[in-house]
């Protein structure tokens, strides 16, 4: 029989060891990115307006926002 679920203080493993907490499914990439993975706060409200900064790190807001956030980019990860 198969171990379905198996789970320790250092290891967590799923489906058969198919997920495995050891294993790296998510890096870093600095090439060849697939997507951008926002790390930190990317919005803000001020005074009824908003802006958000996109994964790219570009500053998108209405015509109503007044305040002064400046968000980060996203990172970019391969799977």
């Amino acid at each position: 029989m198969a171990v379905v679920l198996n789970i320790t203080p250092s290891r967590f493993r799923a489906s058969g060891s198919k997920l495995d907490s050891q294993r790296r499914y998510i890096r870093k990439g600095s090439s060849g990115t697939e997507f951008k993975f926002v790390t930190s706060q990317n919005m803000d409200v001020s005074d009824g307006g908003l802006r958000y900064v996109d994964p790219d790190g570009n500053n998108v807001d209405d015509s109503v926002y007044n305040g002064n956030f400046s968000g980060s980019a996203g990172i970019g990860v391969k799977v």
